[in-house]
């Protein structure tokens, strides 16, 4: 039975919006596809896990997140709200490209809204309430709507993009560095502790609890913890570079190093160390996102490893009063 979501705005006839049942993910991970190779021209997967997201303690799929089902059964759209501790929820809509043209994006933008408005009325004093949407430059409507309606564009990210068909520099590594590959299940305290100081400075960081890191990279299908590169000095974590399979393509997560190990080369070479890990893998379409103002010079770091821009994107703000 199909079970209507609460705090939406309607959707149109012969579409119901509802949050979605746990066997619908792969379901979802399809328009999620389907709406990538639209985005970007070409068939392309997306690089959101739908099932590790889901599985992320702090998710709420069964309140968070939003199908629009229409009346032959198919999935037509999907929204989904996250919140984290700093009250600076991220919110993302798409639309299967047959479906586009019929206000679909507007009500799913509208049910994040509300939803959004609804946390924010029940945050901690002194959080920084406020929904950011991302929306690409080849879709000069949607941001237009976004600016028209209180948004504000306040960032800009890029997906930067590679190919490593023609082999990759090799890497040189920093005196003292042991490069190793991540531990699953023995690492994880040491790589979480990692990765919120490297990403402390960055564009809307919260520190992550360890059982929701645990739950983004435990429970991802494609991991490899061969394509997780550990830079060590003695017991202490300099530095990390992970990759992910999507698709027939593969995408860069993270690349960090923590800030007494910058300035030595250390990022480019775990860098160049996890294109070659992909290169001898068959996977030499290699692409990232990244913030285009990012104060540790990423974007610099990333054309020095062959690199190039490939997809602009915004991103928008909207200030959530208390509802």
């Amino acid at each position: 039975m199909l079970k209507s979501a609460g705090t939406v705005s309607t959707p149109p006839p012969d579409y119901l919006l509802r949050h979605p049942a746990a066997d619908e993910l792969p379901a979802i991970q399809r328009l999620l596809d389907e709406c990538e190779a639209a985005d970007c021209g070409e068939p392309r997967a997306s690089d959101f896990d739908v099932v590790a997201a889901a599985a992320d303690p702090d998710a709420h799929p069964e309140q968070d997140w939003w199908v629009l089902e229409h009346a032959g059964g198919d999935l037509a759209g999907f929204a989904n709200l996250y919140w984290p501790p700093t009250g600076e929820a991220r919110g993302d809509a798409c639309v299967a490209p047959e479906h586009s043209g019929r206000g679909l994006s507007v009500r799913l933008f509208r049910t994040l809204e509300a939803r959004a408005r609804e946390l924010a009325a029940g945050a901690a004093a002194g959080s920084a309430a406020a929904l950011y949407m991302q929306c690409e430059d080849t879709q000069p409507g949607r941001q237009a709507w976004l600016l028209a309606h209180g948004y504000r564009r306040v960032r800009e990210m890029f997906m930067m993009r590679v190919d490593l068909g023609g082999g990759t520099a090799a890497p040189v590594w920093p005196p003292g560095i042991d490069v190793r590959d991540m531990r699953p299940h023995l690492d994880h305290e040491a790589l979480c502790a990692a990765h919120n100081d490297g990403f402390s400075e960055h564009f809307l960081h919260f520190p992550v609890k360890l059982d929701v890191w645990r739950s983004w990279v435990y429970g991802h299908a494609e991991l490899d913890p061969h394509l997780w590169v550990v830079a060590w000095d003695g017991d202490e974590v300099a530095g990390q570079a992970t990759a992910m399979p999507v698709g027939a393509a593969a995408s860069i997560e993270d690349v960090m190093v923590r800030k007494p190990w910058r300035g030595r080369g250390l990022g480019l070479a775990m860098l160049l160390e996890v294109f070659a890990r992909l290169h001898e893998r068959g996977r030499d379409d290699v692409s990232l996102w990244v913030d285009a103002e990012n104060a540790t010079g990423a974007v610099s770091l990333y054309e020095a490893a062959g690199m190039h821009v490939w997809r602009h994107v915004g991103v928008f703000k909207l200030e959530l009063a208390p509802a």
